[in-house]
């Protein structure tokens, strides 16, 4: 039982450091022109001064929303296929998972109650009747 467990556990494990390896070769450069979009940020609003700052910054970010917004919609359609697809391979190893660990909840819980009762019981033969 524990090594099925063990064996499931390393099984999406693997999935999941493959499907992060395959989006890890696609976005760097993606990465790169988001990390560039605040640097440059940070140059600008260290070079203006005074009330023009909110002005050129409403500018600024609207002219920067309009060139990531294609780079974030294009890193979101890469990652589509990427959850769907770990959410086939991990929703049978769940219903696997959760299928061999209910009979053992079962008799984890009728052993529980068993130890409650017996300490119930044996707290009232020691405990003086009220």
């Amino acid at each position: 039982m524990k090594f099925s467990l063990l064996a499931i556990l390393l099984v999406v494990l693997a999935i999941g450091s493959e499907s992060a390896s395959l989006v890890k070769r696609d976005a760097p450069a993606e990465l790169e022109k988001i990390a560039k979009y605040f640097r440059d940020l940070v140059d600008k609003l260290k070079n203006v001064e005074g009330p023009e700052l909110a002005n050129k910054a409403n500018a600024y970010f609207e002219q920067s929303r309009a060139q990531l917004q294609p780079m974030v919609e294009k890193l979101q359609e890469q990652l589509k296929p990427l959850s769907s697809n770990i959410e086939e391979h991990i929703k049978p190893l769940a219903a696997s998972v959760q299928a061999q660990v209910a009979p053992l909840a079962g008799l984890v819980q009728t052993h529980v109650e068993d130890v409650l009762k017996f300490v119930a019981d044996k707290s009232k033969s020691i405990l003086p009747a009220q």
